[in-house]
C-alpha cells in the first residue's frame, strides 16, 4: 500500500520553488537573510550555489531534516567520553 502512486503523492512534503519548506528555510537563512542585514551581494551567490545541492539532495529524500530533528532529540548523551571527544557506546 505504501508504494502505491497515491500515497506517495500524500504523504509528499510541500515545497517552495522545488524544495521542502525546511530545505528552502535553511537555505534563506543563510543566504538571504545575511545579504539583508550586511548588503553585499555575495550571499546571493550563496543562494545560487546552494539551490542546486539542495534541490539533488531533497529529491533524493525529502525529510532529511525532519529525520535529524529526530535523531538530534532522542538519542541519547552518553557520559562516556573517548580521548578524542566522541561518545563511546557501550553495552
Amino acid at each position: 500500500m505504501r508504494d502505491t502512486p497515491l500515497f506517495l503523492g500524500l504523504t509528499k512534503p510541500p515545497r517552495i520553488f522545488g524544495l521542502p519548506i525546511g530545505y528552502f528555510v535553511a537555505l534563506v537563512f543563510a543566504s538571504v537573510i545575511p545579504f539583508i542585514l550586511v548588503d553585499d551581494m555575495r550571499f546571493l551567490l550563496v543562494f545560487l550555489a546552494g539551490y542546486p545541492p539542495l534541490w539533488l539532495v531533497a529529491d533524493r529524500n525529502p525529510h532529511l531534516f525532519q529525520i535529524l530533528n529526530v535523531v538530534m532529540s532522542r538519542t541519547p548523551r552518553t557520559s562516556v567520553r573517548s580521548g578524542d571527544g566522541g561518545d563511546l557506546y557501550v553495552a
